[in-house]
């Protein structure tokens, strides 16, 4: 039994933990439905989203949003739902694509992301649609101290990774989330005001042509060509006829 014992202890020194280590949601996760989210250049969050599943009912897709612009305080607006194919694909490998715009989920000033509503959104879906994993996707945006990058919660795990254009095509914020319950009333992920918020600084701006500078210089010049012309013109004596 002591050799026995022995051996345990050295096996879980070397593996550091009696515990398997979980594996990335990203290498280990196929998500059910997949959001893209785009700040739209007039404030709108414009949403984009496919189902994974062959034949989801554009129906339940319709309530899904309506109930994520529930929890937004705001009505999704221009929603378009169909059964579209992949382009230059097979027609038969077709699937089910909404697109509409609504407001709250993306707050630049405060630094956050909701990431909540799109949970309770989607959770309950009845078999064979229940959506248990979601790939949610912010098109541009650049973690923050108020972002939630990591989670393992009760009812749900959240795993984030961010790129930018330097190592890949795509530049923003790509989460995995796994949803550990189905009870669209309760909270997965805590929402951005359930802590203090840390300050968000903007990025300085990259060095450059200083166009406000120059455009007040070639004023300024002309200003004063103009006042040195205008004296010339006093000081100049009177022709005589």
């Amino acid at each position: 039994m002591l050799l026995l014992l022995g051996i345990m202890r050295v096996a879980v020194a070397q593996t550091g933990s009696t515990h398997p280590q979980r594996q990335s949601l990203f290498t280990s996760l196929v998500p059910d439905a997949t959001i893209t989210i785009t700040k739209h250049p007039m404030g709108a969050d414009m949403i984009e989203m496919s189902f994974t599943a062959k034949g989801y009912p554009a129906k339940l897709a319709k309530e899904q949003i309506q109930r994520l612009g529930a929890s937004l305080k705001c009505d999704p607006r221009g929603v378009q739902v169909g059964d579209y194919v992949v382009e230059g694909g097979n027609p038969a490998m077709h699937f089910t694509k909404a697109m509409f715009a609504v407001d709250g989920v993306i707050d630049r000033q405060q630094g956050t992301l909701r990431l909540n509503p799109f949970a309770q959104a989607f959770a309950g879906a009845p078999n064979p649609w229940t959506i248990r994993s979601l790939e949610l996707v912010f098109q541009n945006e650049v973690p923050t101290r108020n972002m939630i990058m990591h989670l393992n919660g009760k009812a749900a795990r959240v795993e984030a990774r961010y790129e930018d254009n330097s190592t890949s095509k795509f530049s923003g914020i790509e989460y995995r989330i796994l949803l550990l319950s189905q009870d669209p009333n309760q909270k997965f992920i805590p929402e951005p005001w359930d802590k203090p918020l840390a300050p968000v600084t903007t990025p300085p701006r990259p060095p450059g042509t200083d166009w406000t500078i120059i455009a007040v210089f070639i004023i300024a010049t002309g200003a004063v060509g103009a006042l040195v012309y205008s004296l010339l013109l006093r000081g100049r004596p009177a022709a005589r006829i």
